[in-house]
């Protein structure tokens, strides 16, 4: 998968040649040698992966991923070290870290950790557009038609929907047409897949 990689390594050397890997591989690469050089630049809309040595001049790895946490995205993190300690180690993995590498660090190895990472983030940044899209559609609605949505997605017919609303027959025909209408589909299979994020928040109907 095509995504971008942002490399936190302090020797010179060992950046240089996993710079020329990551490159070669394909992927779109920003390279720093200092964590204080990166814990400011903005992580791409696009999968990403954060991939750093634990040891660092000045702001540790463990810190850089404290710092990116609040102040940027949800973004994978893996961990690069010669020898990774047990009280490390824990503190990466509360910090959401993704995977730890031990130098020196095996082409293979790296595709792997790498390639888990940005097909995580993938489905991360595709739920968010869905759950974006969704909050956009449901704010289209009139709040009878979200009444006739959260009735919908529940698997209500027309009759149960003019029975729950005391309308006729063709009306609550009418507010289950535009309800498809404004969620761009045509069934309602396909209108409860379009609802997703919301029948797992448990919102449902709510005005």
């Amino acid at each position: 998968m095509r995504g971008s990689v942002y490399l936190v390594e302090d020797d010179d050397g060992l950046r240089d040649a996993l710079s020329a890997y990551l490159t070669f591989r394909g992927w779109d690469l920003q390279a720093f040698g200092r964590a204080d050089d990166f814990v400011s630049v903005p992580i791409a809309s696009t999968p990403s992966v954060v991939v750093t040595d634990v040891n660092l001049p000045g702001i540790s790895g463990l810190e850089l991923q404290e710092k990116k946490r609040q102040i940027c995205r949800p973004v994978p993190f893996v961990f690069m070290s010669g020898a990774l300690s047990v009280t490390d180690g824990v503190a990466a993995i509360k910090g959401g870290a993704l995977d730890f590498l031990v130098k020196p660090v095996a082409p293979e190895q790296l595709d792997t950790a790498l390639e888990h990472a940005l097909n995580l983030d993938a489905e991360f940044l595709a739920g968010q557009r869905r759950a974006t899209l969704f909050t956009s559609r449901l704010e289209s609605l009139s709040p009878r038609e979200r009444q006739v949505h959260g009735l919908l997605v529940r698997g209500a017919n027309n009759t149960q929907i003019m029975t729950a609303l005391g309308v006729s027959i063709h009306t609550a025909k009418q507010y289950k047409s535009e309800v498809l209408r404004k969620f761009e589909v045509s069934t309602l299979a396909e209108l409860i897949d379009a609802s997703e994020p919301e029948i797992g928040s448990g919102q449902i109907g709510q005005a």
